[in-house]
């Protein structure tokens, strides 16, 4: 028997892992942030998939989110709520332009502690599968 011949199953075997690897599946997930009971009135939910990616989308008045793509398998989540008032959220102003507008008012946005703004922190894991996951985020 040829060599080569002795390295297809080898080559194909390695293909096949390389396809399911990248074949690793995508889910969307929606629900709402709570903290104590209360709706998040403001901010941003953060996932971490099993493959290491981050994916985000924004907290709505009612407190509802929505992220898409995020990895299947066990993924960490991080929450932020930072004060909408802050000067983090006032674009920079420079020499002879107009001054900003102040940010909008958040009725209802209230602290949160600061340990669930990063997802290697917060104690938040949750277990994504493909399609659509309904997640409902409760800080205590």
């Amino acid at each position: 028997m040829p060599a080569s011949s002795f390295n297809m199953p080898v080559v194909g075997l390695g293909f096949l892992a390389l396809v399911a690897v990248g074949c690793q599946g995508k889910g969307d997930v929606s629900g709402k942030v709570t903290y104590k009971g209360k709706p998040l009135a403001f901010g941003t939910v953060q996932f971490e998939g099993s493959d290491g990616g981050l994916r985000q989308g924004n907290i709505e008045t009612d407190g509802s989110y929505f992220v898409s793509g995020v990895a299947t398998g066990e993924a960490k989540v991080a929450v932020s709520s930072r004060n909408p008032k802050s000067s983090d959220f006032i674009p920079i102003q420079r020499e002879g332009q107009k001054k900003p507008p102040p940010p909008p008012d958040r009725p209802g946005w209230f602290p949160i502690p600061e340990k669930y703004e990063a997802p290697y922190k917060s104690g938040l894991t949750y277990v994504i599968k493909g399609g659509a996951n309904t997640i409902d985020v409760e800080l205590k």
